[in-house]
């Protein structure tokens, strides 16, 4: 039997979350220490989750050599340089979207992991999704053709929901809406939208992007709480990915494929997916996607549970077999850099080229 991967968690917030994975899998996977910057909040859910080692600080966990992995799960623009610290320590990442806020860092990340064989997953949860895996797996089988159009959408309003904007006991904002920095569209819930439907569709990379942006999204920052991208590939095909923080609506996460032979389209008021295709004799309305189509049958059709339980489950492949995540370095980085070039297009209001990765 092989020697369990130890785990090294950065940010309280995903305790709750390696622990499930850690039950799913107990041959896998041992949750040998915590680090969060309130030594409180480590403190209990170590307690809670039955985790080894409470860590004073960031480097002290780097520095121990028992840990195998760093599970990061920190404010966005934390993301990468903790990363590349954890690869330059010989430790495996799985890092929250996004994977990086800036062009260099994505580049630095590819080199780190694809020269030390080490195996790095941005955490996109919702390839997984099960009426998703059946889409994708009916692109594959031919059901939506050629497809030359498609389109995604993150609108989800944190303050309409309560979130908290400020921390208990300190008065301080909560990074999500810190005016120093508050979290961004594109770069916070976006990844999912930009990151799903390029998996979706096929596409390698997109070439171009032109986007706008509007509505602030913390008072006294200009950072715009309402984005649209229009992207361009090399093959023609032409996305949309639009993201919000201040539509007032329940959360939607939704993808459109429109293709030569078929159309997938999914609701924006549940987690389930509806389609039309030539392929199917007779066909003459819209129909529910059938989730047997799905590559991991019996699970539930979307949420953060199973679906984050299999990203782990290929993320412990991964290690075990020497072979690349799914969402490796260089994939999320053919994600991230449309989402980093669209901000660069709102604020020169003309076309950007995005690196090809």
């Amino acid at each position: 039997m092989a020697d369990k991967i130890k785990v090294g968690i950065l940010g309280a917030g995903r305790a709750l979350f390696m622990a499930r994975c850690r039950d799913a899998f107990p041959e896998d996977l041992v949750l040998a220490g915590i680090h969060d910057i309130r030594e409180d909040r480590a403190t209990s859910a170590a307690e809670m989750q039955g985790i080894g080692r409470v860590y004073s600080s960031y480097d002290d966990m780097l520095n121990d050599g028992a840990i195998d992995l760093v599970v990061i799960g920190t404010p966005d623009h934390e993301h990468a340089g903790q990363a590349i610290q954890a690869m330059k320590a010989g430790k495996h990442v799985l890092s929250e979207i996004p994977a990086a806020y800036e062009i260099a860092e994505l580049e630095q990340l590819i080199a780190l992991e694809e020269s030390q064989s080490l195996v790095y997953a941005m955490g996109n949860e919702v390839r997984w999704f099960s009426y998703l895996e059946a889409a994708k797996q009916m692109a594959i089988d031919g059901y939506w053709g050629d497809i030359f159009h498609s389109e995604a959408g993150y609108l989800h309003n944190l303050r309409r929901e309560g979130w908290r904007e400020s921390e208990p006991g300190t008065g301080e904002p909560h990074w999500r809406f810190d005016p120093a920095r508050p979290q961004t569209t594109f770069l916070g819930g976006g990844p999912h939208a930009f990151d799903t439907l390029r998996w979706l569709t096929g596409e390698t990379n997109w070439k171009e992007v032109f986007a706008y942006g509007n509505v602030p999204y913390v008072d006294g920052h200009n950072e715009p709480a309402n984005t649209v991208a229009i992207l361009k590939s090399a093959s023609g095909l032409i996305s949309k990915v639009e993201t919000s923080y201040v539509m007032v609506r329940p959360y939607s996460l939704y993808f459109n494929l429109f293709g030569d032979k078929g159309t997938f389209e999914t609701s924006r008021t549940s987690d389930e997916g509806v389609f039309f295709t030539e392929r199917i004799p007779h066909m003459d309305k819209m129909e529910r996607l059938a989730v047997p189509y799905a590559t991991r049958p019996g699970h539930g059709h979307g949420g953060h549970g199973s679906s984050e339980i299999h990203m782990v489950e290929d993320l412990i492949g991964a290690i075990r077999e020497g072979r690349p995540a799914a969402i490796n370095a260089r994939e999320a980085a053919r994600s991230i850099a449309p989402a980093i070039c669209a901000y660069e297009s709102i604020q020169s209001g003309q076309p950007t080229p995005i690196p090809q990765f």
